[in-house]
């Protein structure tokens, strides 16, 4: 451990001042350490008062281009020229990203599906536990960076799940107009078991990225910068210009087409294009079967391709493409209301992750006045 290096319980405060690095200890006892903990990397800058804001990236391991900016990040920030706090989490679930898969190898567990965690359950269960109860409930707005993984490829976009509140919906466009880029999703799907539904139940407001594209990680840096110039933390910048982005809404139940058979997939169309019902948008190939034909896969619906899997094995069950339709006069009346909003300020409470309170649940952390 250097001298810059600080270990973190817990339930330990986050420290207000300057640049800092370290590890939060998720416990961990294995047969080969009794008392062992998986080191969490996190970095904090500080400036004076202001918000704060979360960046998260490393959810899925095998999304490295997302930690690499989020790292990148931590470097340029100058506590000198900062009104505010920036927290950086890039690998959010280390065993993952240290193996380079996207789920956990120490449980199996999927971190963007864990949430709102059980601080004595599986290491990412209290992964989940930390990040929702003592990073969300301390921040004004998270940033949860993904970028294209081993089995799949998104044009790049930042990314809300539609909520029926207004309020919330607004603070949630809003957001991702500033961070501006090229494309916007509105994912209709249920959240509370990843970070969005997370960050409601912290009284603060979550952006996501699907970052892909030739140049991802300096897109991702530069949205993160814009961010925090919308929201205030950087002094010395002016604040970006309004973003203009095409904005796509996509059904959890509609636009997700799968494999229904095992083989070497190809994709016939291209991220971006643009495919109707019945079209043919891959082949799945048996090339232990040379005289058979290909099976055809088609879409059930029409729309603009936002995510593909990449040529090669597939199974059954795989999600091999999915698409967005366009989204509607009240949507982007919505959209270019939030978009010229500024920042509304901190968030008010914890909500309980269950219906009824228990001891456990706690509200969150009082802002430094």
């Amino acid at each position: 451990m250097t001298m810059t290096d600080h270990l973190l319980g817990l339930t330990d405060e986050l420290p207000r001042a300057g640049r800092v690095s370290g590890y939060v200890k998720i416990p961990f006892s294995s047969d080969l350490s009794a008392y062992g903990f998986i080191p969490l990397p996190i970095a904090i800058v500080s400036g004076s008062d202001g918000p704060t804001v979360l960046v998260l990236a490393g959810s899925f391991g095998d999304e490295t281009e997302s930690q690499v900016a989020a790292a990148q990040v931590a470097r340029m920030l100058d506590p000198a020229t900062m009104a505010g706090r920036v927290i950086v989490v890039p690998m959010a679930n280390q065993p993952a990203a240290h193996a380079g898969t996207r789920n956990s190898p120490v449980d199996g567990r999927n971190l963007n599906r864990s949430y709102p965690g059980d601080v004595r359950g599986t290491p990412t269960s209290i992964i989940a536990d930390y990040i929702e109860r003592h990073l969300m409930s301390v921040s004004d707005l998270v940033l949860d960076l993904h970028s294209d993984g081993r089995s799949i490829h998104y044009v790049p976009s930042v990314a809300i799940i539609h909520h029926p509140d207004p309020d919330l919906r607004a603070d949630r466009l809003g957001a991702a107009v500033a961070f501006g880029a090229p494309n916007l999703l509105v994912f209709h799907s249920f959240e509370e078991r990843n970070s969005s539904g997370a960050a409601r139940r912290a009284g603060t407001v979550r952006i996501a990225t699907e970052m892909g594209g030739p140049d991802p990680i300096a897109a991702t840096v530069a949205g993160v910068l814009r961010a925090l110039a919308w929201i205030g933390i950087t002094s010395g910048v002016p604040k970006p210009p309004r973003q203009t982005c095409t904005v796509h809404v996509i059904r959890q139940d509609k636009d997700f087409i799968y494999a229904l058979h095992d083989g070497v997939f190809e994709p016939l169309v291209a991220l971006g294009s643009i495919v109707c019902a019945g079209d043919r948008v891959g082949l799945i190939h048996d090339p232990s079967r040379p005289f058979d034909k290909p099976i055809v896969v088609t879409s059930d619906t029409g729309g603009t391709v936002v995510c593909t899997r990449g040529p090669g094995l597939t199974a059954r069950g795989d999600c091999v493409l999915h698409l967005a339709g366009s989204a509607d006069a009240e949507l982007i009346a919505e959209v270019e209301a939030a978009g010229a909003m500024g920042w509304n300020g901190p968030k008010r409470g914890f909500v309980p992750a269950a219906p009824a309170p228990t001891a456990r649940q706690r509200r969150r952390k009082p802002k430094d006045s």
